[in-house]
């Protein structure tokens, strides 16, 4: 839960005698490619399911998140994921090679310039269009149609299948989307409520109250140690993200930056660009000139602000529900320390919507010529019923008994949009019947965290801070109901000036928002809007009204 999940892989159809062979009782003598293997004389049970005798190796690559832990002796290839692939399904991984986050993208940059992919990988769309053109990719359109499981397919396809278009491209389904929920990449403004009640203040309804209570925050001495070592907001280096992001900030002055929306007229336009943002930059440059915003706020990333938030210096910041989990340590070691999640306010009359980015950010690839490309679906089948399915047992293979994240070590993942929002729900309802019985595992094991903590034992507030009635979905449920989001219009795969540009631009967004900020002329923002257009933005905004018309 407080990491990212490692989401659903692709999976590809080779339409060979050598799949023939492979979906038969009768031996397999071709000659197996390259990077995958087996031990001869394969069969193939050709069920969701199914289990390879003798078992077969494939090849993988991924990104290690951060702070992902293991048990004593466990490691990446040696946990209960990784068995349980080897036990139930006959699949080994060797992974080629590991990296953090941050130089995944990278390394995978080099391995498809060289030809050099495994069997299985994640990628971005920008990647997923160059393999397609260097046609380094299976089409893996006909085993997905035979080989997902029903919970598969149900979940790939409940935002009414905009997530499998956008990995469809001439008709054929060349990756497998990695699913998530799009409202739960929304943001909220989490607040220091014990610091609230110090100060006398009440939370805020208007960006205006925000402004004031991140200034009081910084300026009167809310921890009460005599020191000015509080910040009022607390913003990661890259402006955006998951925690201490800004996107939040901008969308209560209706602003909505790094995606796209539609006009007055109709017609779809780059957010970041839009007039409203300057309001909001130029807000942000007086926070930070009084000190609201912590002057070394451009070194800081989301882990340094955590860490900041953590021991007590840091009032506000936006982020996602599940950044309780983050806040967790905090709580733990000062008991009189509170959050709470509260909806964006608006600074004016017209309620401020959140923004929710297309849901599917990365891909899952089969290497074209991959023996076995079925087994990536059979993977992912095993990591969603084992999760979610009718003999889902969480307690092992979603977050196990010792808190650790078990999810995190699958090679393939994903979960239904709606999954968090309709668990906070059920267990709402539970807490008032005092009932769970009609809860599922994964949902009963948040249940017995929340009764957990209203006994007293406060390691386990961080789920009451989600999945209680006034918890961080809470308000993403409120958001929905009332109609406050502000979706991403625009899905499809990325258009080529967006492979050749966008990267480029976003950095220079950065660099300029962050030069606002600390103080830069807010004049750079229109100087910036006319070199967006200039370098590709206007031929962006084309393509994409191009893509929307059709």
């Amino acid at each position: 839960m407080r990491m990212k999940r490692w989401g659903l892989l692709a999976c590809t159809l080779l339409v060979t005698a050598l799949l023939t062979n492979a979906c038969s009782s009768g031996g397999n003598n071709a000659k197996k490619p390259e990077g995958e293997s087996g031990n001869g004389n394969q069969t193939v049970d050709t069920s969701p399911l199914g289990k390879y005798d003798p078992p077969i190796e494939v090849t993988a690559v991924r990104p290690i998140s951060e702070g992902m832990e293991y048990k004593s002796g466990e490691s990446l290839d040696n946990n209960a994921w990784s068995r349980a692939y080897e036990a139930d399904l006959g699949i080994k991984i060797k992974y080629l090679w590991t990296t953090p986050d941050a130089q995944y993208a990278q390394k995978i940059n080099i391995a498809i310039a060289s030809d050099d992919m495994p069997n299985i990988a994640e990628v971005n769309a920008a990647q997923l269009k160059r393999l397609i053109e260097d046609d380094q990719l299976q089409d893996l359109t006909s085993v997905y149609e035979q080989y997902a499981s029903p919970l598969t397919k149900k979940i790939l396809s409940e935002d009414g299948g905009n997530a499998i278009k956008s990995s469809t491209f001439d008709g054929k389904m060349y990756a497998i989307p990695k699913m998530g929920s799009g409202i739960g990449q929304s943001q909220v403004l989490w607040i220091r409520t014990d610091w609230l009640k110090k100060l006398n203040l009440e939370e805020p309804k208007t960006m205006q109250d925000v402004l004031a209570i991140a200034e009081a925050f910084a300026k009167k001495d809310p921890d009460g140690n005599g020191a000015a070592d509080t910040y009022g907001l607390g913003v990661n280096k890259d402006l955006w993200g998951f925690y201490a992001g800004l996107e939040g900030f901008f969308n209560g002055f209706h602003a909505y930056p790094n995606i796209w929306v539609k006009d007055a007229s109709g017609k779809l336009v780059y957010g970041s660009v839009q007039p409203e943002m300057k309001q909001a930059l130029q807000k942000l440059q007086e926070m930070y000139a009084t000190g609201v915003l912590n002057k070394e706020f451009g070194t800081r990333d989301a882990s340094k602000v955590n860490e900041d938030a953590n021991a007590g210096k840091v009032g506000m910041f936006f982020g996602f529900f599940w950044n309780s989990g983050w806040l967790q340590d905090g709580k733990t070691n000062n008991p009189d320390m509170e959050w709470k999640a509260i909806e964006i306010p608006s600074i004016d009359g017209e309620a401020a919507k959140s923004q929710v980015p297309f849901a599917i950010s990365t891909y899952y690839t089969v290497k074209k010529g991959s023996a076995h490309p079925e087994a990536a679906v059979k993977m992912l089948n095993l990591a969603l019923e084992k999760i979610y399915g009718e003999t889902a047992e969480p307690e092992i293979y979603n977050v196990d008994k010792d808190g650790m994240s078990a999810f995190s070590y699958t090679l393939l993942y994903g979960e239904a949009p709606r999954k968090n929002l309709d668990a906070m729900l059920h267990i709402k309802s539970a807490l008032e019947a005092n009932d769970p019985s009609s809860l599922n595992l994964e949902e009963k094991g948040y249940y017995d965290n929340i009764m957990n903590y209203r006994g007293g034992d406060r390691a386990f507030w961080s789920a009451e801070k989600m999945y209680g009635p006034e918890g961080s979905l809470s308000v993403l449920d409120a958001f929905m109901q009332k109609g406050l989001t502000m979706d991403n219009q625009f899905f499809g795969a990325p258009t080529q000036t967006m492979v050749d540009r966008e990267g480029t631009l976003q950095k220079q967004q950065v660099q300029t928002f962050t030069s606002i900020i600390m103080g830069g002329s807010i004049d750079q923002f229109d100087a910036f809007v006319s070199t967006w257009n200039k370098q590709g933005g206007e031929q962006m905004t084309k393509e994409v009204n191009d893509w929307s018309q059709n």
